[in-house]
């Protein structure tokens, strides 16, 4: 689904790979990445430099394609690891797996909710 000024999602991933110092937080629809220590302060920031796109978008009347800007694949490649890592949790035939993303989270904004506009 593309998103719109009216309408979509962003979708979102923070991780941290065993040795690295910082999380790494991505909005994948917008390729915005940003590093931190702690992961909850990681996703508010996140949420406010997306929200903060948005609303230059809307204010300004911009092109919607502004809000379909896909991040490298080497974060999609991430997201499908976490997805299938977090599918397999729920697997109880699945022997458990050590992962090697620390703490990842895997979530999504509604575009009506991030705007203030």
């Amino acid at each position: 689904m593309e998103n719109t000024k009216e309408a979509g999602q962003f979708r979102f991933i923070i991780y941290k790979r065993p040795g690295d110092k910082y999380f790494t937080g991505v909005c994948l629809d917008l390729d915005i990445v940003e590093k931190g220590k702690d992961p909850v302060f990681l996703r508010k920031s996140l949420e406010e430099a997306t929200q903060g796109y948005l609303e230059a978008v809307k204010k300004n009347d911009l092109p919607d394609y502004l809000l379909n800007r896909p991040s490298p694949k080497k974060y999609w490649k991430i997201l499908k690891e976490l997805e299938k890592y977090f599918h397999s949790l729920h697997q109880i035939s699945l022997p458990r797996q050590r992962f090697p993303l620390e703490d990842s989270q895997v979530f999504t904004k509604d575009i009506n909710d991030l705007v203030k506009v």
